[in-house]
């Protein structure tokens, strides 16, 4: 079972949204309510609402709340539920309150009795306080007209390039997989008091003992080998006739979660080729720190040691199956570039961890010509899960995975006691552990969706990780392309996801980057399908040279991996941080890329890190690039004669979004303004100043902050040399 709750306190940014209920935005219900003299923290919530307890930790954001004209009610809702009212927070403006610090977010609801109430969204943060305002008085609301929308495109100087390569479909879990040559056994007493012991045991019946596993119980558990003389099964119910042995499990197999293919050529760390980047906001996390303080380390199918801009980055590697960690599949060289790559050598890509180190672990055996679907024991798995806790991993990255079909025998598969206790053991010492959550919710092994999450995503405590896409339109830009949970990534429906970053979701025959996880694979695949082509001849033949498009959760999950290496790094290196301190970090920075399945919302790694750091001046409103399908936004403004608009909105530093039909509301100018006008603004290079080839509009009434504005509809044009605000 997953854990419902996270720990309570947390330390972020503040991320205020207004909803634009107006305009047909999701919105949670609410019950009018009748304004009080003074506000209720705690009141009676409603039957099956959670019971919090009022915010005591020292430095909790308080929100003052204010309104024009001034004694409007408010409540502060939770908008995680959604088949009641949850009521945590009823006064009126103005007034201030200290939320609960779970759960995340909040809803400030101004003016619940209205047709239309305007709602603000928050999140308990260690950030200082904060005002929140609706303009009662001023609330009004526009469109753009249908032509408008239609035109808009977006331009880009990075166009994407397209190749014409084999393609390789995504791999997914495709039954039982279980290791018939190894057992779990579980001791009954300590590692000092069992381990000769389980030696002379395993000696008894004429076998060896592998490696060990100390539960966050103390519990002592060691695999052992089946004989060659019996199976599974039965090998199992003779060990339990041991009075030492407790119980006896089945050790499982995994497979690596991505779906590569395709071999391209000429990498660069752009907002095409590399868009995930980007997305993820690690160009801005790293002006805060480098990485060089913390380790991930990467058990996958291996790292192609040939290359330069990874092999720089290793302290410690090893194979299982293998006599090297050197990698024959290309999944672990991909996952391990999106990480940990050298950054700024004019080399390849750029790694998100920029400066982290890396412990590269093979857990597969090597591939043949004659197949790469191989699979790897977790028995290896567990082995270098261990190893890596004790050579000071701070990060454990796991892009594998099996199914949740768990039963009591040695033929199901899913969910791995060895496995379990090795990750709770490490995640209990201070490692923060990052898994796959699965490729399977559209159904694609066996025609049923299968939204659960795979193991190990799906135990306790791990971040698990979803996927998100670009939907671009075909036209091959970052700037105009908006993000979406791919129809592939698990989810589970409720808790248990952390949050989705950047897998991609290519069509049958795509060959956007827009839509892969484009970075290294390794030069030494047996596969013929995997091998490079190395620009079908037009690059040297050098790894840094050896590219491939990925896609899959396998890919979301380094970036996360990266992400919580950053904060350890910026906090002060090993187990300067919970694991459970890095999720509620990342969880709760997350973007709402407004998709169902993004659980937390997509990773933004410069707003965790913001967070860690109280930087309070670190832009924390929308993400305007990621609102709608037109990325159009309408913003109030005073300063005519410029074309850098100075936008009036409280809770839209960057302008208001404007929804897939066109609609926008403007309910947060402040009162004192006086007169302004509304604009609406497509930035086609997202340079944000409005110049030659963006598309411009503004209505064509003068607004005043004191009373409600007819904006009416509004038809974008676009903007040539030497534009100025009118």
């Amino acid at each position: 079972m997953r854990m419902t709750v996270r720990p309570l306190h947390r330390l972020l940014l503040l991320s205020v949204v207004a909803i634009l209920a107006a305009c047909g935005r999701h919105h949670s219900k609410v019950i009018p309510a009748v304004p009080t003299p003074s506000p209720t923290a705690t009141p009676t919530v409603a039957p099956g609402c959670k019971s919090l307890a009022p915010q005591t930790l020292t430095g909790s954001s308080v929100y003052t709340l204010t309104s024009n004209p001034s004694g409007l009610a408010v409540q502060r809702n939770d908008p995680t539920v959604t088949t009641q009212t949850c009521t945590y927070f009823s006064g009126i403006t103005t007034t201030s309150d200290t939320p609960q610090n779970g759960p995340h977010p909040w809803n400030y609801v101004f003016a619940p009795s209205q047709a239309s109430p305007y709602v603000v969204s928050v999140a308990q943060q260690f950030n200082g306080n904060h005002t929140l305002f609706y303009n009662q008085a001023g609330d009004s609301t526009g469109s753009i007209t249908v032509s408008s929308l239609q035109s808009v495109r977006r331009s880009s100087s990075s166009a994407a390039r397209t190749v014409n390569e084999v393609q390789r479909r995504i791999r997914r879990f495709s039954g039982p997989g279980i290791d018939t040559a190894t057992v779990l056994v579980r001791y009954r007493g300590t590692a000092a008091q069992m381990r000769v012991r389980s030696q002379q045991i395993a000696s008894s019946e004429g076998t060896t003992s592998g490696s060990e596993i100390t539960t966050a119980a103390g519990t002592y558990e060691r695999f052992v080998r089946v004989p060659a003389s019996t199976d599974a099964t039965s090998f199992a119910a003779k060990l339990r006739t041991q009075s030492d042995v407790a119980e006896v499990f089945p050790v499982h197999t995994r497979i690596a979660l991505g779906k590569p293919a395709l071999s391209v050529n000429d990498p660069h760390a752009n907002n095409v080729d590399q868009w995930y980047l980007f997305a993820d906001g690690f160009p801005n996390a790293w002006s805060y720190n480098l990485g060089g303080s913390a380790k991930i380390a990467m058990i996958d199918t291996g790292v192609d040691l040939n290359n330069t801009d990874l092999s720089a980055k290793i302290d410690f590697s090893k194979g299982y199956q293998t006599t090297t960690a050197q990698d024959t599949n290309g999944h672990g060289t991909n996952t391990a570039g999106i990480a940990v790559s050298v950054t700024n050598n004019a080399t390849g890509f750029a790694g998100a961890g920029y400066n982290v180190r890396m412990l590269a672990y093979n857990i597969f055996p090597d591939t043949t010509a004659s197949s790469d679907q191989q699979t790897a024991s977790v028995a290896d798995e567990v082995s270098a899960v261990n190893d890596a806790v004790s050579k000071g991993a701070d990060v454990i990255s796991l892009s594998l995975g099996a199914a949740q079909d768990y039963g009591t025998d040695f033929n199901s598969a899913g969910f791995d006691q060895g496995e379990h206790d090795a990750i709770e053991a490490a995640i209990t010492s201070g490692v923060v552990v990052v898994a796959a959550a699965g490729n399977d919710a559209d159904g694609g092994e066996s025609g049923t969706p299968h939204t659960v999450l795979d193991y190990p995503a799906a135990y306790d405590n791990v971040i698990a990780v979803g996927a998100s896409a670009l939907r671009d339109n075909n036209s091959g830009t970052f700037a105009g392309s908006t993000e979406y949970v791919a129809g592939y990534s698990q989810y589970v429906p409720g808790p248990g996801l952390g949050v989705v970053a950047p897998g991609g979701d290519p069509g049958s025959s795509d060959t956007s980057p827009l839509h892969w996880i484009w970075n290294y694979s390794t030069s030494t695949a047996n596969f013929a399908t995997d091998q490079c082509t190395y620009g079908h001849g037009t690059l040297p033949r050098v790894p840094t040279n050896c590219t491939a498009f990925f896609a899959g959760t396998s890919q979301a999950t380094p970036q996360v991996s990266a992400a919580a290496a950053l904060l350890i790094s910026q906090a002060g290196g090993h187990h300067s941080l919970t694991p459970a301190r890095v999720a509620q970090l990342i969880d709760d920075t997350a973007d709402n890329i407004g998709d169902p399945h993004q659980m937390h919302g997509r990773l933004n790694a410069y707003k965790a890190i913001a967070a860690l750091t109280v930087d309070t001046g670190a832009y924390s409103g929308p993400a305007v690039q990621k609102t709608s399908p037109t990325q159009t936004i309408a913003f109030a403004y005073s300063n005519s004669g410029s074309n850098k608009p100075v936008i009036l909105d409280v809770h839209y530093p960057a302008g208001v979004p404007v929804d897939v039909n066109g609609n926008f509301r403007i309910g947060d100018v402040p009162a004192a303004t006086g007169n302004y006008k509304v604009a609406v603004w497509y930035d086609a290079n997202g340079d944000g100043i409005i110049n030659a080839g963006d598309q411009f509009g503004v209505a064509a009434a003068t607004c005043n902050s004191s009373s409600k504005c007819t904006i009416g509809s509004i038809t974008m044009t676009t903007v040539t040399a030497g534009f100025t605000l009118p």
